[in-house]
């Protein structure tokens, strides 16, 4: 008997054309949050003789901070967009953010080999905030800077912008300037401190 009422249901089901019936296909946008329309006449300035030395140590996030967009609905809930990704992941878009700051004005040496201080980066925010009336982008950066025995400095950054529009387009924007705002705090206070332990 249910065996009868299993083939009942499954003929139900194709006759109605639900299991042949083919859905819309899904749209997945992506996005950047670098500036494409941005290009650079000059390449980056010479370090200065007496800039410090830094590597650019380990760049992380969490697991959940991936190619799906997060937002932030609460201070205790987030969520993912279903149909909006990153072209890469944002731990790339830090890292990228921050060798610019450091490095790109000549105030940092970039060191590949040798003893010189590391600068690690964990990315912990990178979102849309909805918690809002007007939607923001928001980037949390925890960083610590070391040497082979010890932290030299530690800290977090944070950076909230508003979106100027409430498209993605402008969310995307904002998440871009909380991102350099974050990025550039960082590089300021990795070379300060090295600059006073001289």
């Amino acid at each position: 008997m249910k065996s009868l009422a299993l083939v009942l249901v499954l003929s139900g089901c194709v006759s109605g054309g639900a299991l042949t019936a083919k859905s819309e296909p899904v749209a997945i946008r992506l996005f950047s949050p670098e500036d494409a329309t941005v290009t650079t006449t000059t390449s980056a300035s010479a370090p200065t003789t007496d800039a410090p030395k830094i590597r650019l140590g380990r760049v992380t996030s969490s697991t959940s901070l991936r190619a799906r967009i997060v937002h932030r609905d609460s201070p205790y809930e987030v969520g993912m967009y279903e149909t909006f990704r990153w072209t890469d992941n944002p731990d790339v878009f830090v890292r990228r953010a921050i060798a610019r700051a450091l490095f790109d004005d000549g105030r940092a040496q970039q060191a590949v080999t040798g003893n010189a201080p590391t600068l690690d980066v964990d990315v912990v925010s990178f979102e849309v905030d909805r918690a809002k009336k007007q939607r923001a982008g928001r980037v949390e950066l925890r960083w610590e800077l070391r040497d082979e025995t010890r932290v030299l400095a530690s800290g977090v950054a944070r950076s909230e912008h508003d979106a100027a529009s409430p498209s993605m387009e402008g969310i995307v924007a904002a998440i871009a300037a909380a991102m350099n705002e974050a990025s550039g705090e960082i590089a300021h206070k990795t070379i300060d401190s090295l600059m006073q332990r001289r």
